[in-house]
């Protein structure tokens, strides 16, 4: 995997996780709505198999388009939010999450 594959990696992990954080933070504000914010909710509204969330979210693997669109849904949120997410990813927290996480990837 070339540097730019681990880049573009790296930021849809921190995008997912983002709107999975955006996900729990409205669940508290909103008790009624139906963000989702568990990896067992994400796989069942988006018809995935929970290892394959768990996979993507995790960095263990890079979903294809079908499959992010489906976590982004799934999530209860859509492209355009996820979009803004990744645009969002500075160089500080790509290498904040190499230094966490420096033996996956």
């Amino acid at each position: 995997m070339n540097i730019e594959e681990n880049i573009n990696k790296i930021k849809i992990i921190l995008s997912l996780k983002k709107l999975l954080e955006k996900g729990k933070n409205l669940q508290k504000e909103f008790k009624d709505n139906k963000i989702v914010y568990s990896y067992h909710e994400v796989a069942s509204n988006a018809l995935l198999r929970k290892a394959t969330v768990n996979d993507t979210l995790n960095g263990k693997t890079i979903p294809k388009a079908t499959t992010l669109i489906s976590i982004v849904e799934g999530m209860g949120f859509n492209m355009i939010d996820f979009s803004v997410e990744f645009d969002s990813i500075s160089e500080a927290d790509i290498k904040t999450y190499i230094n966490q996480h420096i033996n996956k990837i």
